[in-house]
């Protein structure tokens, strides 16, 4: 058995996987608090599995600094690397280290591998990477674009010949844009921080940098209170004053007119950023759209594939396939492929997983 563990300080989502493919096994959740010593995780996961024998667990990071550019075992090695991301993520590293210890103590018969959200944008050149700051502050503060969903965007740029031009879009809490060349990066739409790019429920993405500046200025708000304004009352909660879910947001589309401001707004960015990286490679062969939240997202997607027909785009008619993982939505005549690919993340650590165990490369 491999299980996938996912830890957001708050608590522990395990999957576990019998066979080699099948469909998403159901979740396991427990919160962080719980675990109080090992065999509490033991008998946690002793119920994920029945028992059974578990060959790997595989984790989900968040954040791999420039240190992990592949996954990596767990060992007194890795933590010692990974402890050194503490200063540029003091909150998530220490905890996450405590917690990856406890696993490598009670488990020490299985492999234990990291998979990080960032590992896939080392490979964005530099011109991508680097902002146009003071340099002094790349040295002394390492601030450089990181990107998110590396996961899902590497496997998505796995689909397609090595040799096409293609976006991944993710919809996710958070939706990326990652155009992908050769099975690498060249641009991501999240940058250093997830304020950077496309809005998502409560962070209002890209803004003129003078906003703010303005506000403290004019509001006389605190630096804190600014972060609390772009990270928790902005995006669509800040233009509709609704905080609720995307998917209920969604059902009164057409029916206000803040809501449908707040989409155009949010159609606008998606369409501002695939017109970026269709420049940035110099041409589109595919479009492929992944993360949890496809389904919710559906009539969005269409709306934005509709409005880049132009491109060459001849789209199946609504309602597609949602029984198959990899679907191609566009006709025979289409001159751009485009697909969904509804894998989700613990489906695909799982899917990498059993490659490395079965298949071991170097990491």
């Amino acid at each position: 058995m491999i299980l996938v563990v996912d830890y957001n300080l708050k608590e522990i989502k395990v999957w576990g996987f019998k066979g080699e493919h099948g469909s998403l096994p159901p979740v396991f959740t427990k919160d962080a608090d719980e675990i109080t010593d090992d065999n509490v995780l033991r008998d946690f996961i002793r119920a994920v599995s029945c028992m059974d024998t578990v060959e790997a667990i595989s984790f989900r990071i968040l954040f791999g600094g420039d240190y992990f550019k592949n996954p990596a075992h767990l060992c007194p090695g890795f933590f010692s690397r990974f402890s050194k991301l503490t200063d540029l993520f003091p909150f998530y590293v220490p905890l996450t280290v405590e917690m990856l210890k406890r696993f490598y103590r009670v488990f020490k018969n299985a492999r234990l591998i990291a998979f990080f959200e960032t590992s896939f944008f080392l490979r964005l050149p530099d011109k991508e990477r680097y902002y146009p700051l003071p340099f002094e502050y790349y040295r002394n503060n390492k601030i450089k674009k990181r990107g998110f969903h590396g996961i899902f965007h590497e496997a998505n740029a796995g689909i397609f010949p090595e040799s096409g031009k293609n976006i991944s879009m993710v919809f996710d809490k958070q939706t990326t844009i990652c155009a992908i060349r050769n099975k690498s990066p060249l641009s991501i739409s999240l940058g250093y921080t997830p304020l950077e790019g496309i809005m998502s429920r409560t962070h209002c993405g890209d803004l003129d940098a003078g906003i703010i500046f303005y506000l403290m200025n004019v509001q006389h708000f605190s630096s804190y209170k600014i972060d609390e304004m772009m990270k928790q009352e902005s995006g669509f909660l800040g233009l509709t004053g609704y905080d609720i879910e995307l998917k209920d947001m969604l059902k009164l589309k057409g029916k206000d007119p803040k809501v449908d401001l707040a989409f155009n707004v949010y159609s606008a960015q998606i369409m501002k950023y695939i017109g970026e990286t269709i420049s940035v490679m110099g041409g589109l062969n595919n479009i492929i759209i992944a993360g949890d939240n496809i389904d919710i997202f559906i009539p969005v997607i269409y709306d934005v594939l509709k409005k880049i027909s132009f491109l060459g785009i001849n789209l199946l008619r609504l309602p597609w396939d949602n029984k198959t993982s990899l679907i191609n939505i566009t006709s025979e005549e289409s001159g751009i492929g485009v697909y969904l690919n509804r894998m989700s993340f613990p489906e695909i650590l799982s899917l990498w997983t059993r490659n490395l165990i079965f298949a071991p490369v170097k990491l």
